[in-house]
């Protein structure tokens, strides 16, 4: 069917749309004031007087700008389909404002500006009256202004862009501007069908915001018939909880200076943690909305709430044993309460009843502290020592102690720093570690060593000796002190680890971790493995380089592992030994081990038997000593020139002077086997003869030419590790560690008996406990039903305000429903409860693209 016009009536309608509505003069007076951004009204009159008046708003009334990327075919004509998307909005306002007088020009520029400080966070731009339409807009460059009269007309342009390109419909009557939309749940008792009928009056699908409020008992399902959007619900939400409360309780935990209030419900409440929770009718400590801390079972809950009173504390004072603290405000206490003092210091803290109120922020109370107290152990590190009591010592950071009757280290007046525990403080104290030594000694490699004054070292701490002498400076643990002295056991570089021992058929065999070095005849000596075998032995074998046997009395015993047993060599075998002047040179067969300054004994060698002090270490087998005598070279065996034998009496005349005298040991090789062998010396006929008896044989061998040897048998020196008490000059030093390890003792400390005043923190706590009180009656705790949001547009979920952990509640497959434009048919269901009571309200605004 279609509609017939005269061309009288097409002239007329034509020529109305063409004309303006408005004559231009009274379209540029026209003030609706419905032009607004943020909080900044235009086209109106604010209150200085300034009209203002948009002439254009570019990029407003156009659909936006659309992006759809091409991406061309491998082959064949055209390109791929490509779903596109609208851009930003790009927007311009262009207007002017008008002032009454140039000097209101500045003023009115600068509010123009404030409104527009659009760059770190955006506002609403609103336009028209009905409907009212709105975008979310920035700034985007510089507002431009430019006064164009010389009354002060100024024009200016404001540059936005709305990043979401839809205009939508506001609702003025909501902060928001979303219009509500309520739908009831499906209900199969009441008849209600959980659908209706939405509509999006713009023309563009809008997203939205579905509220859920329980009870919900889930599964269910938000479904959009129209779009055919579908969000499935999958976890159920609880309906509004009121319960009777039957018992109450309070207590304030002087730690955290927290109320905690414990009630008790008449039936299982089903409340949780994080609840807000109504209280009513329990009392004034208790009433109000609280949020929930626990449950510790399903009756029973507790939250945190302000009863007890607190004033912090400021100052402290103790005198004639009265406590005295300053509070930061008005405490409000009276003679006789009962008071908590809590994190002032341990004289101050504890339960106390207020014996005086001197003004409105003092307060007084009896106490009585003992100022001295038993010392049982200390330590020190990094010039802080830690002193133990016998008991709680009540002293306080600041105050200055006295220390006695623990020794040297530790004597003296000081501040405390700290009072780790109730049992100790600490005090800074700078150890005098270092001391002159002026005597030195050893025996049976234990070192002592003598200083000037008092050293105040301890057993087992390390110190470092230089400028003793070279054998005794280093580094050691202390085995034992008195006053003046200090010991250290010397190792040796014979020392070897002992790992195994065993025993058999009267034969001790030790195993040690490395080459021992040792030689038969050796004597060894071992320490630290048992009473069986600690002591000093001859070695009779060697059955490999980290193995030796002596000769050990006694049942068998299998071979066991040892733990910090030690082994040394106790004498040496000498390979050579000569006197050059008074200076006696000797030469060991392996590293001897000998410490400069000791006693050794030369066994062996009657030109040389006796005992020495050693003088000096040329090398690791090597020392000397001096010894007053002839020279005596014996650095290498004689050569022996001839030889004869009447008898069993043998003589062999060598190519020098032999310096031997009867009774030496010799050792005859290369000269023939009626000569060669060990034999003592039983004359000495002239400076080159020797005579021996040789009982090998009868035969008498006249003199004839020989170019065999003969020299001194193997002597020892023996390392009993002794040095006698001797003066060192000049002195020598010992510095010990700074740090003290912890150490029983004995001694006292003490303190004054009084405090002067003294800044303080911590707090003087009334508190206001209520006793586990039962049989309430009237009093009440309500929680609020689950609320369950999903916004579409962010496809974000919350429950109860909460969006960690809520998209859960929704099925992964969720749609997100989108609003068309027209009718929206919604239909809200509850499958787990076909007698559902739940809500959903729909929060949108429809919405344009132009």
């Amino acid at each position: 069917m279609s509609n017939t016009f005269t061309q009288a009536e097409e002239n007329y309608y034509v020529n109305t749309g063409l004309s303006e509505l408005f004559p231009d003069e009274i379209k540029k007076l026209k003030l609706e004031g419905n032009i607004v951004l943020g909080d900044f009204i235009f086209n109106t009159i604010d209150e200085d007087g300034v009209v203002w008046v948009i002439s254009e708003i570019n990029g407003w009334w156009q659909s936006p700008s659309a992006d759809v990327p091409e991406i061309d075919r491998s082959a064949g004509d055209g390109g791929y389909d490509v779903p596109g998307r609208y851009m930003s909005r790009s927007i311009e306002i262009e207007g002017s404002f008008l002032v009454t007088d140039p000097s209101k020009v500045e003023a009115a520029r600068d509010k123009l500006i404030e409104a527009c400080n659009l760059v770190y966070q955006g506002a609403w731009l609103k336009t028209g009256s009905s409907p009212i339409r709105a975008s979310y807009v920035y700034m985007v460059d510089q507002i431009e202004t430019q006064v164009v009269n010389a009354r002060g007309r100024t024009e200016f342009t404001i540059p936005l862009r709305a990043s979401d390109p839809i205009k939508y419909l506001w609702n003025d009557e909501d902060p928001d501007g979303y219009e509500v939309f309520e739908i009831p749940v499906k209900n199969s008792a009441t008849g209600a069908t959980g659908a209706r009928t939405l509509t999006n009056v713009g023309n563009y699908s809008v997203p939205c915001f579905l509220e859920i409020v329980g009870p919900y008992a889930a599964p269910g399902t938000i479904f959009n018939q129209t779009t055919e959007g579908l969000v499935i619900i999958t976890q159920p939400l609880r309906g509004i909880s009121a319960r009777s409360v039957v018992n109450k309780e309070l207590t304030f935990n002087v730690d955290t200076l927290i109320d905690t209030a414990t009630l008790t419900t008449t039936s299982e409440h089903s409340f949780r943690v994080g609840d807000t929770v109504l209280i009513s009718n329990v009392g004034a400590e208790f009433d109000g909305e609280q949020v929930i801390t626990s449950t510790p079972t399903s009756t029973t809950f507790t939250y945190n709430t302000v009863a007890a009173s607190i004033a912090p504390v400021t100052f402290k004072t103790l005198q004639s044993d009265e406590a005295q603290l300053e509070t930061t405000v008005a405490h409000g206490y009276s003679v006789g309460d009962s008071v908590v003092v809590r994190g002032v210091d341990a004289t101050f803290d504890g339960t106390y009843t207020i014996t005086a109120t001197p003004s409105s922020r003092l307060i007084k109370y009896a106490r009585k502290r003992t100022p001295t107290k038993n010392i049982v152990s200390t330590s020190l590190a990094s010039n802080i020592a830690t002193i133990s009591t016998s008991d709680p010592h009540e002293f306080i950071v600041g105050e200055d102690v006295t220390i006695s009757g623990t020794g040297i280290n530790y004597d003296g007046e000081y501040e405390i720093l700290s009072t780790p525990t109730e049992n100790s403080f600490t005090c800074a104290i700078t150890r005098t570690n270092s001391r002159a030594v002026t005597n030195k000694a050893m025996s049976g490699d234990t070192v002592t060593l003598t200083t000037s004054s008092p050293h105040g070292f301890v057993v087992d701490e390390p110190i470092n000796v230089t400028d003793v002498d070279l054998s005794l400076n280093g580094g050691y643990f202390l085995s034992g002190v008195t006053s003046n002295t200090f010991s250290y056991r010397r190792a040796r570089s014979t020392q070897r680890e002992v790992t195994i021992t065993a025993r058999g058929a009267n034969q001790a065999t030790l195993t040690t971790s490395t080459p021992h070095g040792f030689a038969e005849g050796e004597e060894i000596k071992i320490e630290g493995v048992d009473e069986t075998y600690n002591g000093t032995y001859t070695i009779i074998n060697l059955p490999s380089i980290t193995t030796f046997t002596f000769s050990s009395t006694g049942g068998d015993l299998v071979s066991t592992s040892v733990v910090d047993g030690r082994v040394r060599a106790f004498s040496r075998k000498i390979d050579t030994i000569a006197r050059i002047g008074n200076l006696v040179t000797v030469t060991t067969d392996n590293i001897h081990g000998v410490i400069f300054g000791e006693q050794v004994t030369i066994t062996g060698y009657p030109a040389f038997n006796g005992t020495y002090t050693v003088s000096d270490i040329p090398f690791l087998n090597t020392f000397e000593f001096e010894s007053v005598g002839a020279n005596i070279e014996a650095f290498t065996p004689l050569i022996v020139t001839q030889r004869e034998r009447s008898a069993t009496t043998a003589t062999l005349t060598t190519e020098l002077n032999h310096g031997l005298t009867t009774g030496d040991k010799i050792r005859v090789f290369g000269v023939g086997f009626n000569f060669d062998g060990l034999h003592t010396i039983t004359a000495t006929p002239s400076v080159k003869q020797i005579r021996f008896t040789q009982e090998a044989g009868l035969e008498e061998i006249p003199e004839e030419d020989s170019d065999g040897f003969v020299g001194l048998d193997y002597g020892y020196v023996e390392l009993p590790g002794s040095i006698t008490s001797a003066v060192v000059s000049p002195a020598g030093l010992v510095r010990a560690s700074g740090s003290l390890p912890f150490t029983s003792t004995t001694g006292v400390s003490t303190v004054s008996d009084a405090i002067t005043r003294r800044q303080a923190a911590g707090n003087a706590i009334k508190e206001n406990n209520v006793k586990f009180t039962p049989g309430l009656s009237s009093a009440s705790a309500i929680v609020d039903a689950d609320i369950l949001e999903i916004d579409t547009k962010n496809k974000e979920v919350a429950f109860n305000g909460e969006i960690s952990g809520a998209r859960g509640r929704v099925d992964v497959l969720a749609d997100f429903i989108q609003l068309a434009p027209g009718e929206n048919i919604i239909e809200f269901e509850d499958t787990g409860n076909p007698e559902g009571t739940a809500t959903l309200k729909i929060f949108y605004r429809s919405g344009w693209l132009s």
